[in-house]
């Protein structure tokens, strides 16, 4: 994940999309009223027409603090979905022949190994919030878009053992930070093919979408089986790369934000309202940490206020530390250890 905007980019965005003029009247007076299916400050349980995702680096930040975030009720979470933030594609050469590898750094490696499963991923899960591993490169000079055939089903597999190990809802690719590499067509829809075909229907496959992610990489067949795909970060943007997910809004989410940054919440709340609108299915947030690093309740609000009907965004927390310590180098999940 794009960890900082090109501040020349976001200058240029800002300017052209919303000028000086913070006045609500800028904004399309299209498609303003939201879906009745939305929520109301009720009291009783919130039915929410979108989910919402949120990365957490667990190498600063504790996951836990996702889900500390409640709809007025109390009881329904914010965030539907935690993506942890991120084991990374190593490979290893066993008799001449490179292998791909997941390495989980010394970081994440006590969140998930040795208990950290029951520390910081089943108590989102009794939440009711999926914890998906996201996967991206390590300047290892290999991805998801370069493996060969066996490669391919190798990682599949790995990928799959790594979710039964640690009790995981799915795989998220983020196909950055890989090195130098020939691609390989269809090795990333192939990998999701196979991992699908491997963890089944009831676990997510998501997919941020940047990097080798056109029809030559991910072909429509391929493509059917992510379960979400996130644009880079943008207030609004409804074109995807990935093959047929503009014709399937459900599985796109078209506003995402690195909450490392400041927002227009009047923009904010207008464009999550057009996301319930047009029936699109996801909203995502990156680098979630502790509220008193950096506070969120002012985005989530105002995502809450343009598709949840206004609904308050109460926080029990959101300041909890990173207290998983570390484990020098790490664990390396290799071919080997799932035979």
């Amino acid at each position: 994940m794009k960890k900082i905007f090109n501040l020349f980019a976001l200058c240029a965005m800002t300017v052209a999309m919303f000028s000086c003029n913070k006045e609500v009247n800028v904004l399309p007076e299209t498609e303003n009223e939201v879906s009745s299916t939305v929520a109301t400050k009720s009291g009783l349980t919130v039915e929410k027409p979108l989910k919402i995702v949120t990365y957490v680096e667990t190498n600063d930040a504790n996951p836990l603090n996702a889900g500390d975030y409640f709809m007025s009720d109390e009881t329904t979470p914010f965030v539907d979905i935690v993506e942890l933030f991120a084991a990374n594609i190593h490979k290893e050469t066993v008799n001449g022949v490179v292998r791909p590898t997941l390495y989980l750094n010394d970081k994440l490696t006590p969140v998930l190994e040795d208990g950290g499963y029951l520390t910081y991923v089943k108590p989102l899960q009794d939440l009711g919030i999926k914890v998906v591993l996201t996967v991206l490169g390590d300047w290892q000079n290999i991805g998801v878009a370069s493996m060969n055939s066996t490669q391919q089903q190798q990682f599949a597999a790995i990928l799959a053992d790594a979710v039964n190990r640690y009790g995981l809802d799915g795989i998220g690719f983020d196909d950055e930070y890989y090195g130098t590499i020939s691609t390989v067509s269809n090795s990333f829809g192939n990998i999701i093919l196979y991992l699908r075909n491997l963890i089944g229907d009831d676990k997510l496959i998501t997919v941020f979408d940047y990097g080798h992610t056109g029809s030559s990489q991910i072909n429509s067949t391929a493509a059917a089986e992510i379960d979400y795909a996130y644009t880079d970060f943008s207030y609004w943007n409804t074109y995807s790369y990935i093959s047929g997910m503009n014709s399937t809004p459900a599985r796109w989410a078209p506003c995402s934000y690195n909450l490392s940054y400041s927002f227009n919440s009047t923009y904010q709340s207008y464009y999550a309202q057009q996301a319930v609108n047009n029936d699109y299915g996801v909203i995502m947030f990156f680098n979630l940490r502790e509220n008193s690093v950096r506070d969120p309740l002012d985005d989530f609000q105002a995502i809450s206020d343009g598709a949840f009907g206004g609904d308050e965004i109460v926080c029990v927390d959101g300041d909890q530390l990173r207290d998983a310590g570390s484990v020098s180098g790490g664990y390396t999940i290799t071919y080997d250890d799932i035979q």
